[in-house]
């Protein structure tokens, strides 16, 4: 028979005790790690298709992925620009902001900081939060807005756009508009 020293009894002991996992003490690990995104990119581009035609295209700075929070996210940051296109050609309407979130279960964007949306007709946009549904191609705000067209500035407090800034409207208008009679 063999015998076990007094040593090796000691250190088998700390071992079982050191292989323990206090439950707590690993749910603070894992918890924390939530706080990162899952993976990021800087200096981004995304195409995003249909069949086979180039719908819109994303550039960003920074590109974070947190599919780990709920509702999960993707955070775009050192500026943004969206450019549409219909069909094969790029329709001249695009979009730039300093960031956006987008919620990936709604496909709804929260875009802020120096938005600024201007389309082929020569009209610009200017606001500091604007909405964006990829869903229903609809871009709204409820903050204030500035409209420059024909040389003529608009303002107001809450607007709504088709994704091409074809057609839009301004919510709580002021501001002088010049109409030809003809």
């Amino acid at each position: 028979m063999k015998r076990i020293s007094f040593l090796q009894l000691i250190l088998f002991s700390v071992l079982l005790v050191g292989c323990s996992n206090n439950v707590k003490e690993v749910q603070v690990v894992n918890d924390s790690l939530k706080n990162y995104p899952l993976n990021e990119q800087r200096k981004a581009t995304i195409i995003y298709s249909d069949s086979g035609q180039k719908v819109l295209e994303i550039y960003a700075g920074l590109v974070q992925d947190y599919s780990n929070q709920d509702p999960s996210y993707v955070f775009f940051g050192d500026r943004i620009k969206v450019q549409f296109y219909s069909g094969k050609t790029l329709n001249s309407t695009v979009l730039e902001a300093d960031s956006a979130r987008q919620l990936k279960d709604d496909d709804l964007w929260a875009i802020g900081g120096n938005v600024i949306l201007t389309n082929d007709k020569g009209e610009k946009m200017q606001t500091e939060s604007l909405y964006w549904s990829k869903k229903e191609e609809r871009l709204y705000s409820d903050a204030k807005v500035q409209l420059r067209t024909d040389g003529q500035l608009i303002t107001g407090k809450g607007f709504e756009t088709d994704q091409e800034f074809n057609t839009y409207r301004i919510f709580k208008m002021q501001g002088e508009i010049t109409i030809d009679d003809e």
